[in-house]
Formats: structure tokens, C-alpha cells, sequence
């Protein structure tokens, strides 16, 4: 299958306005992701790639076909909704099968699909379980092999992981990705999760108030957030200087150079702590990893905040003499100095280790 192009996409119901101006070129094989807020438009946007909404303004590409007026049963996508939408009466082989029945393929063919599809979504030997009698993780295999075995140009995944407690989504979204990777399908994933969108996608666009605010790979859109929307809806950031720093990549310090502030919150999440500190004219959030010696810090604790020295970029040094605050200046120049120190301190080790004979 080709690229699938939706140009200028602009969408209303009755006189609100729910998308607005959409570009996106999602890339044969991608697995792509649709990540905002509720009412921000992105289930819309999959509706109208289905075909079961006409957009007010723009068209629906796939490669050099326009299929904007097509009706869903002329675009041949395989969708998974939000709540599966199977069908309680049957069992899982006939809820896999039904879209091959309803295009009367042979018998034979019918059987093959439905086996390979089972097993590839690990349902094989639940083929004559009811839909009541399964799990909800078992439901959305089945959902996702129903999708599948008609063979669709394009899979359409709305929120399908929503409905599960947090341990199997995590596990889902996983089997989501490997099945895909094995099929080679072109994806269109709608979430609001970060970390779900981060995980697993190819690209993602995020979108905000029927607009797309920035496309990208997870790391492009973690590291590089282009506004403050983004910055604090993929994760949390602290804005220096017109720089998004986050979390992790900052450090408290007891003594030494950084920003004058103090302990007012801490949130202890397992793999780490959270902290927010308070400077002279803003809240700072630090990441400090669990190395199991408890926290090094307690609320009400004064501290020094600064930027880790690995991270510091020369763009940091710059903004120095850029007419930055003067807590941002204290902060990116005494990060300068202590990775300035701790590179002398290594070039130290090493010249007494070669003197010592041990390099």
C-alpha cells in the first residue's frame, strides 16, 4: 500500500469547528499516532480516514487515489473500536471469520485465515470460547485478529487498550506492536496516554484543539518539544531561558553552585522521585532515580538546583549572555562550571593513573 495523505482536512459539527487545516502523510508500513486530549479531534480525524464521516473541507489520499467519497466498504480498512464491537453470540473462530463470510470468500480460505490469524494473535486454542467468557485482554486479541484477517489496507486502532487496568495495557500495547511489526500494516493508533504513544509508535503528531501542534518520532517529541503544550502534555518540563529541560534532566544538589531553593514536594513513584523545589521566582520539578538508599532529600530541605552537566548543551552556554534571568543565568553557568570541574577531575585521574602505571 502507498502513503496514506490527508491534505488540508478541516471538519464541523453543525457550527463548531473540530478540525481545522489538517496536514498529515502517514508512510506505507509506519505505525502511527494520534495523541491529544479528549476533544481535540483525533478520533474525527480516524472517522474520516474510515470513511464514516465526509470532511467538510480537504481530501483523503492513499497514494495517487483520491478516496475522499468513497464509503467505508470501498476502502477496506480493519478497525478495532474503542470498545471491541464483537459480537456476544458468537465464538472467537466466528468472530474472526465473520468479515470473510460476509465477502463469501471460499471455505478453505476462510479456515486458513482464521487459523493463522488466531494463532498469530495467540487465540488458537480459545477458537470455540464465547466473547462473554474471555478477558478483556483476550477480547481486544480477538478484535485485533477480526481486524487483520480481511487482509485491510490499513488498521485503525481507536483508544482500544482504554477499557484495561494498567498492568495489561502495558503488555497490550506491547503484543499490538509485534503483531504489527509481523504484518508489515500500515497503523493509525488514536491515544491520550504519553507513555503508550511513546512506546510504541513510528511517528507522532500531537494535536490540540482540532489542530496538529507538531510531528515527530517519540524522541523528537520528548526531547524537543516545540511549544509548552507539548512539553507538558508529553511528560513535564521546566521552561529556562525558552529551553524545555525535563525533569531528568536536572539535579539537586545539598551544596556547591546551582539555584538557591528549597524542598517543597516530594512524590516517590517506585523507580523514582519526584521533586519540586521553589527558587526565588519559579517551581522547579527534579527526577532523582531510586538507587534504593531512600531519598536524598525531605520536604522542607533547602537545595541547590542545577542542570546535570552531561546534559548542558553549547546552545545552554549561549543563552548565558542572552539577556536571560538572572536565576537562569545562575543556573546555566554553574552547571558549566561543575561539568567543567568534573572534567578536570577526570583528566586528573587519568594523568595519576598513568603515572601510578595503571593506564
Amino acid at each position: 500500500m502507498s502513503n496514506v495523505i490527508l491534505k488540508h482536512i478541516s471538519h464541523s459539527y453543525d457550527r463548531v469547528r473540530v478540525l481545522e487545516n489538517v496536514d498529515l502523510t502517514i508512510g506505507e508500513g509506519e505505525f502511527y499516532t494520534l495523541l491529544g486530549p479528549s476533544g481535540c479531534g483525533k478520533t474525527t480525524l480516524l472517522r474520516i480516514l474510515a470513511g464514516f464521516i465526509t470532511p467538510s473541507e480537504g481530501e483523503v489520499w492513499i497514494g495517487d487515489q483520491n478516496i475522499t467519497d468513497h464509503g467505508p466498504e470501498k476502502r477496506n480498512m480493519g478497525i478495532v473500536f474503542q470498545n471491541y464491537a464483537l459480537f456476544p453470540n458468537m465464538t472467537v473462530r466466528e468472530n474472526i471469520s465473520y468479515g470473510l463470510r460476509v465477502r463469501r470468500l471460499p471455505k478453505n480460505v476462510q479456515q486458513d485465515r482464521c487459523d493463522y490469524y488466531m494463532e498469530l494473535a495467540g487465540m488458537k486454542e480459545y477458537a470455540d470460547r464465547r466473547i462473554q467468557d474471555l478477558s478483556g485482554g483476550q477480547q481486544q486479541r480477538v478484535a485485533i485478529a477480526r481486524a487483520l484477517v480481511i487482509e485491510p489496507r490499513m488498521l485503525l486502532l481507536d483508544e482500544p487498550m482504554s477499557n484495561l487496568d494498567v498492568a495489561l495495557r502495558v503488555k497490550m500495547r506491547e503484543e499490538i506492536r509485534s503483531i504489527q511489526k509481523k504484518v508489515g500494516i500500515t497503523t493509525l493508533f488514536i491515544t491520550h496516554d504519553q507513555q503508550e504513544a511513546l512506546s510504541i509508535s513510528d511517528r507522532i503528531a500531537v494535536m490540540r484543539g482540532g489542530h496538529v501542534l507538531q510531528v515527530g518520532t517519540p524522541d523528537e517529541i520528548y526531547n524537543s518539544p516545540n511549544q509548552e503544550f507539548v512539553a507538558n502534555f508529553v511528560g513535564t518540563s521546566n521552561l529556562l531561558d525558552g529551553r524545555y529541560v525535563r525533569p531528568e534532566q536536572m539535579q539537586l544538589l545539598k551544596s556547591g553552585d546551582g539555584i538557591p531553593a528549597r524542598v517543597t514536594g516530594i512524590r516517590f513513584s517506585g523507580v523514582y522521585y519526584e521533586y519540586t523545589a521553589r527558587a526565588s521566582d519559579r517551581e522547579y520539578r527534579i527526577i532523582e532515580l531510586n538507587d534504593g538508599s531512600g531519598a536524598s532529600f525531605k520536604d522542607g530541605d533547602p537545595c541547590f538546583v542545577s542542570v546535570k552537566p552531561e546534559v548542558l548543551s553549547s546552545a545552554a552556554l549561549k543563552a548565558v549572555s542572552s539577556g536571560i534571568s538572572h536565576d537562569d543565568a545562575h543556573l546555566t553557568a554553574a552547571s558549566s562550571r561543575a561539568g567543567q570541574s568534573a572534567a578536570k577531575a577526570a583528566e586528573s585521574a587519568q594523568n595519576t593513573a598513568r603515572k601510578e602505571g595503571r593506564l
